[in-house]
């Protein structure tokens, strides 16, 4: 029986990241009871890696799916992906979040990050780049060629949303890049963001290589810096 027990305990570990909301402490990755399976915290930072980016996958294959039946349209809010059963209850809090979803998708250690608050979704660990939430920051003086609101505006309703700002971002670069104002690869341009790995010691290194990211692309996961630009 003891053996049987290991066995399975190793299976879990191999097969993935379930997504039960729990504190730090007791989330556990895989598919069989927690008492089987190894706890975040307990982990390897290789096994975490692995970890959190099985968990982005999972989120990837939602929006895909979401987008194959909303004529390629990501939806306005992750939540939307729980409320029309795209993903299960829970599936949006990261293994690596201690709070459950309650910070949002950017910890609150990253104070000068305000504006990442407009985006936060009550119960989800991740920050979604393309949200329909109206988008504060300065993105007039950052975006490639200073587009104005009428140009960033593809709906015409008036209000410039977080996923407006970030298409033309993917199409027409920005001023951070080297040469300026260059397209993205979409394999190396961010749809949703896990701020959470290596938490709490990642915002103490801000050069550190400490955020997940899934890419536009829908399956790439690849880490940056928390401004993700400079490794571009």
């Amino acid at each position: 029986m003891k053996r049987i027990l290991v066995l399975a305990a190793f299976l879990a570990v191999l097969t993935g990241c379930s997504s039960v909301p729990q504190t730090q402490a007791g989330k556990s990755c895989g598919t069989l009871e927690p008492l089987l399976m190894l706890s975040y915290a307990s982990m390897d930072q290789a096994s975490q890696l692995n970890c959190l980016t099985a968990e982005l996958k999972a989120v990837g294959i939602a929006l895909q799916k979401y987008a194959d039946n909303h004529g390629g349209r990501l939806p306005p809010r992750l939540s939307t992906l729980v409320s029309e059963s795209y993903l299960t209850a829970g599936s949006l809090v990261s293994s690596a979040d201690p709070t459950g979803g309650k910070e949002g998708g950017v910890p609150d250690s990253y104070s000068d990050w305000g504006q990442a608050t407009e985006a936060d979704e009550s119960g989800s660990s991740y920050l979604y780049e393309f949200n329909a939430a109206p988008c504060k920051w300065d993105w007039k003086s950052y975006l490639g060629g200073k587009p104005g609101p009428s140009e960033v505006d593809t709906d015409r309703d008036g209000t410039v949303s977080w996923s407006e700002v970030k298409n033309w971002q993917m199409l027409h670069g920005d001023v951070t890049q080297q040469p300026k104002n260059k397209p993205y690869d979409k394999s190396r341009f961010p749809v949703v963001r896990c701020y959470w790995y290596q938490y709490p010691t990642a915002y103490t290194n801000p050069p550190g290589r400490t955020v997940l990211n899934l890419a536009a692309d829908l399956q790439t996961v690849f880490l940056s810096q928390p401004w993700w630009e400079k490794d571009q």
